[in-house]
């Protein structure tokens, strides 16, 4: 079995989850969060909304959606207690100081808590604590030698201070950072502040997710092997078409962050529709994103001052290739379809001759010589920047030839390759020789030499003292040290130029690997023939030539047509087939088109016209556990409720078998009730499709109900063996009666059968007439129709020789035992 794990933790493939850091802050049914992406350096406040308990719908969906590493929490006691239930964590629940012992408290906590949270006291004193921090935080979009009141101006721009418990979130998270932030201040970790809007994200659960496959959720079926992931079929793998690990990142937060913004999502489908269109320009996109890497990481190392020349390197390379996709890009311009969509967007940012992407290249370009670096193994500054750094190259470029022709004496009986043998000056040793560590090195003899001091070893380099280093080091060390203090500065003014102009370069790489991730979108619309759905603001879902996108590329798949509004009214659909037909795929099917529609991309169908949702749920699997303490049908019944109580009139819910896990009267009442429920909504209940086994429900819900379509179709015997393909479940084609009662009856008597043969194999011997009669009390047949028993003793003749044995050996009471079958 699976082990056990909140539902709300949908899987998202390891190599592309972001790493975040998340802070939460609840109190009164009202929620404020923001986190910081550790890798992009920025901070995202997601403003205050509400959110009451125990439901905690929003709560849940950005633990979903962000998959934090470490978590910060604050508010009541009774929220703290529910986050032990919600976010799967540790955390300890002490009682509340008087007035004055909050720090003691707090320091006592952190000593217990788990090791991945934070709780923060929610008092006045930690507000106010939280909400000076955020005031005093500098950003590089900060005007130089800005004062208080210039740095409350900035940040009340960009934050709704009006918000407390926002401020107090994200007030949270920078106190953290300032701890954790390994040798930078929280103001050079955060570049960027982001304001998000939770009422424009769609809603979607973990365990919908997993049901629909959008990421590979393929686990071990023993609870005790679950770490052990296999990779399978999935819509993110058939969806990942990107050119670069840029683009992947961004394809994996496009489908890990469905909106309902409808301007957004008009203007994906703007751009996706473009590239398909203009095949030439997305090869060239192409061939300069393939290039592009993640320069949140290269950034934080120039920032920590360990960028290496590599890195620097690195940097320029993919500054050059995003500035060429810019300039590609401005070449679209002339054509008047691209207005609207992101290309048109990056073209327009390519004409500003003030960019910052520009600048920074040619500042890097100007003042680093890289190809002399990459020989050096050091970061070089190119000649011209500074004379009095010229001047001391030149006497240091002097000196060290002087030792390396003073020192050739003592390594031509040393058999070294000289063109791998370089002087340097190190600060902490000062002049040294360094060669590569290899075979030649070990066979040279140059380690036993008395003559060389071997200083130390780094990256499979070796550095040596030779007494004219020592000289060196007396007479001219104070020179190069002067010359290393002026490239310092002038590589600290190279640093902070690079730092003020990183977020709007950085906003830039989003753009690029938003556009690698939308022409992944358009690849696969191309390869399966998808259309671009029309997204409407009405109740309307209408859906013809509807596929489903994994079940396609393995089996034979028959279209589906759904209609959903305008014509049809029938906002509740109930879908009614006594045998395996497709039901579940074409549930699935309708959620996965909604869900594409809300990414952004184009869909697979002949025509798709798509509400605008604020919510998809779904009753389609439960993943069972030994560990989750949970029966399935337990689990069922939590699906159930959270359908219930948080559907809205702009959902999708999409319920499958509900009721199998228990008994069929009780499994029956409570599909019955629930779907009666929905009904009571009248127009404001939300789009619903209901599929069931049960062809008999017609009887029990509101007939000619102006909100209820029931579809039902019964099978012959001979339709049930057909599995070559999927079959059109929206379609109904009921077949004889009597014929579906005999089948019906046939099933029922395989059952037993069936179960009276595993009897048999266990002990090696026949049942006995009572083990019989408990083995038939026992035996649940829930798949069938409640009259099929009813030939089993027919009053007007007799059964059949191979069914009066167990008739009469299973019910000597009568209707009773049928009851409790059924």
């Amino acid at each position: 079995m699976e082990s056990v794990r909140d539902p709300a933790n949908a899987s998202i493939p390891a190599d592309n989850q972001e790493r975040k850091i998340i802070s939460i802050c609840w109190n009164a049914g009202a929620l404020a969060a923001s986190f910081f992406d550790i890798d992009q350096l920025e901070l995202y406040a997601i403003q205050q909304a509400i959110e009451p308990r125990p439901q905690y719908v929003l709560l849940r969906e950005l633990v979903r959606r962000y998959q934090p590493l470490y978590y910060v929490i604050s508010g009541p006691t009774c929220f703290l207690e529910d986050c032990r239930e919600v976010l799967g964590v540790s955390i300890p629940i002490s009682t509340r100081p008087s007035s004055s012992d909050v720090a003691a408290r707090n320091t006592s906590a952190a000593s217990t808590q788990s090791a991945n949270v934070k709780v923060v006291d929610f008092s006045a004193h930690t507000q106010t604590a939280a909400k000076t921090r955020l005031l005093a935080l500098k950003l590089p979009g900060m005007p130089p030698e800005s004062d208080e009141l210039q740095c409350r101006a900035y940040l009340e721009s960009v934050l709704p201070f009006e918000q407390e418990l926002l401020v107090h979130s994200v007030g949270n998270l920078v106190l953290l950072l300032d701890t954790v932030g390994n040798a930078l201040s929280s103001a050079q970790l955060v570049t960027k502040i982001n304001l998000i809007t939770p009422s424009t994200q769609l809603i979607i659960d973990g365990l919908t997710y997993e049901a629909l496959q959008i990421f590979d959720t393929s686990r071990h079926p023993s609870g005790f092997k679950c770490g052990t992931d296999t990779r399978g079929l999935s819509v993110f793998s058939l969806f990942n078409k990107c050119s670069s690990k840029n683009g992947e990142e961004w394809l994996s937060r496009l489908m890990t962050q469905p909106i309902r913004d409808r301007e957004e999502i008009e203007h994906r489908h703007n751009t996706v529709q473009w590239l398909l269109e203009n095949v030439r320009y997305a090869n060239q996109f192409d061939q300069c994103l393939k290039h592009l890497s993640n320069v949140g990481l290269l950034y934080r190392k120039i920032l920590q001052g360990t960028a290496r020349n590599t890195e620097w390197k690195l940097l320029k390379k993919n500054l050059y290739y995003l500035y060429t996709l810019c300039k590609v890009c401005k070449l679209t311009l002339e054509d008047r379809r691209t207005v609207g969509t992101l290309v048109h967007e990056l073209g327009l940012y390519s004409r500003n001759p003030a960019n910052a992407l520009k600048h920074v290249l040619y500042t890097i370009d100007k003042c680093l010589d890289l190809e002399k670096g990459d020989e050096e193994n050091k970061v070089i500054f190119r000649a011209g920047l500074n004379p009095a750094i010229d001047q001391l190259r030149e006497q240091y470029d002097g000196l060290r030839q002087m030792v390396m022709e003073s020192s050739r004496l003592d390594l031509e009986h040393l058999q070294l390759d000289m063109a791998n043998v370089c002087v340097t000056y190190l600060p902490s040793f000062g002049f040294v020789i360094s060669t590569q560590i290899d075979d030649q090195l070990q066979r040279s003899g140059i380690l036993d030499n008395s003559s060389f001091e071997l200083v130390f070893q780094a990256d499979n380099t070796a550095y040596f003292h030779i007494s004219l280093c020592k000289d060196l080091n007396d007479e001219f060390g104070q020179m190069v040290a002067t010359m290393l203090e002026h490239e310092l500065a002038l590589k600290t003014r190279l640093t902070t130029f690079v730092g003020l102009k990183f977020p709007e370069v950085m906003g830039m790489f989003k753009q690029a690997g938003k556009l690698d991730a939308l022409l992944s979108f358009a690849t696969v619309a191309k390869m399966n023939r998808y259309v671009r759905p029309i997204v409407c603001d009405e109740k309307v879902l209408q859906i013809r030539g509807g596929r489903h996108v994994v079940v396609e590329h393995h089996n034979m798949y028959r279209p589906n047509e759904t209609c959903i509004g305008e014509t049809n009214s029938c906002t509740v659909s109930v879908i009614a087939v006594d045998a395996s037909m497709g039901k579940t795929t074409y549930l699935k099917e309708l959620a996965i088109i909604c869900y594409l529609a809300h990414i952004g991309s184009f869909v697979p169908a002949a025509y798709a016209k798509i509400p605008l949702l604020d919510s998809i749920y779904t009753r389609l699997d439960h993943p069972e556990s030994i560990f989750s303490g949970r029966s399935s049908f337990m689990s069922e019944l939590y699906q159930m409720s959270n359908i219930l109580r948080n559907a809205t009139p702009k959902s999708l819910v999409l319920i499958d078998e509900f009721g199998k896990g228990t008994n069929y009267l009780e499994g029956k009442s409570l599909l019955v009730a629930s779907i009666e429920h929905l009904l009571k909504r009248g127009p404001n209940a939300p789009i619903t499709f209901v599929t069931t086994k049960f062809t008999g429900i017609e009887q029990f819900l509101p007939p000619q109900h102006r909100y209820l379509q029931v579809k039902v179709r019964r099978l012959e015997a001979r339709e049930h063996s057909r599995s070559t393909d999927t079959l059109d479940v929206t379609s109904g084609d009921p077949t004889n009666a009597d014929e579906q009662l005999q089948t019906a009856f046939q099933l029922a008597f395989r059952a037993v059968a069936f179960t009276m043969m595993k009897y048999h194999q266990s002990y090696s011997e026949a049942p006995a007439t009572a083990v019989v009669r408990t083995l038939m009390a026992s035996t649940p047949i829930t798949r069938v129709p409640e009259r099929c028993l009813e030939i089993s003793h027919p009053s007007s003749r007799q059964p059949c020789r191979g069914t009066a044995s167990m008739t009469s050996a299973a019910e000597p009471s009568g209707s009773a035992v049928e009851k409790r079958n059924i």
